[in-house]
């Protein structure tokens, strides 16, 4: 999924950033699930500035792609922690 904030006044940006736990100057976010395995571990959030343009298509699909990885990493670290 992703959000982001267009035309809008600097002040109100930076409450909308703020109350997402963001750094204030964000302008775009796109989150990806991470899941492994059949089950959901968390969520990866990717963030730009003003200064970047919107997230589209294939940033979408990298952020998938990271995702994966990220879950896999996590699942393993997991089954290794395990006794």
């Amino acid at each position: 999924a992703s959000a982001g904030v267009r035309a809008v006044p600097a002040e109100q940006v930076r409450r909308w950033a703020t109350a997402r736990q963001w750094p204030e100057d964000t302008v775009h976010g796109l989150c990806a699930v991470l899941r492994s395995r059949g089950r959901t571990l968390g969520v990866v959030t990717f963030l730009r500035g003003a200064g970047r343009s919107a997230f589209e298509r294939p940033d979408a699909m990298y952020a998938e792609d990271v995702a994966v990885r990220i879950a896999t990493a996590l699942d393993l670290a997991g089954a290794v922690d395990r006794p």
